[in-house]
């Protein structure tokens, strides 16, 4: 077991992480999720500075940061920015085509006003109560922003996709969640986060069940949803609304 870890630093509201150590089979998934972490509490953008500390044991092995961007790019869809500080790290990411769809620069002040140049987004946060009427006070503000933003025909499922996100973490969680609503150039984005880290689970159920089916809806809604640790020990739960998946 060789040793991996990611150094971070703020500047701005951009996140920059340096890996320091080997890239090999037994540390791709410790530097996928380090990365990873780093974008919880959503920043501007997630630059990653590769430099004389960080070495990769092949170029198999870089496949780690398409995995990181995709992820990051549908949730919380930021962007991200590769620094290439020495000839041999961008040399080895020209060779395995990370650079054909990641940008890559050649120093942080370079990456810094690259990550700093991203498409206009509307933001939203509410807090909401640990009660019966949170998941009304949610959908409450999804009508708004989506009337505000002119997103009509995203409307309905917007409602319901939070309606079940809201549900879930006052009923399962016992939570006092925490509602992101934002516009995206991905779609609409909603992201509840609540205090219990266990991930929702998906399951399958007839269809004349009673009750609720929650990811099961938010499944067959969203374009893309997932689950995230965030940084106070609990989830976060996030949806994407753009064209439905079945179009």
């Amino acid at each position: 077991m060789t040793d991996l870890s990611v150094e971070t630093t703020e500047h701005g509201g951009v996140v920059v992480a340096t890996p320091v150590g080997r890239l090999d089979l037994s540390t791709y998934a410790a530097l996928r999720d380090g990365l990873l972490k780093c974008v919880v509490d959503t920043p501007a953008a997630l630059v990653v500075r590769l430099g004389p500390g960080f070495e990769c044991a092949s170029l198999t092995m870089l496949a780690v940061f398409d995995a990181v961007w995709m992820r990051v790019t549908q949730w919380p869809d930021i962007p991200m920015v590769l620094v290439t500080e020495t000839e041999k790290h961008r040399h080895e990411l020209r060779r395995c085509g990370v650079t054909k769809y990641i940008p890559a620069v050649g120093d942080l002040a370079a990456a810094l006003e690259a990550a700093r140049r991203p498409p206009p987004r509307r933001y939203r946060r509410l807090s909401l109560p640990q009660s019966p009427a949170a998941p009304m006070l949610a959908r409450e503000a999804v009508r708004e922003a989506c009337a505000q933003w002119d997103l009509p025909r995203l409307s309905d499922d917007a409602v319901l996709v939070v309606s079940e996100l809201v549900e879930n973490a006052v009923r399962h969680a016992r939570s006092a969640p925490v509602l992101r609503i934002e516009l995206r150039p991905s779609g609409l984005s909603l992201a509840v986060q609540d205090d219990d880290p266990a991930p929702p689970t998906l399951f399958d159920a007839p269809v004349d069940a009673g009750g609720h089916r929650g990811v099961q809806l938010v499944d067959r809604i969203c374009r893309a949803w997932g689950c995230t640790e965030s940084s106070d020990g609990g989830k976060i739960v996030w949806a994407v609304l753009g064209q439905r998946k079945d179009e």
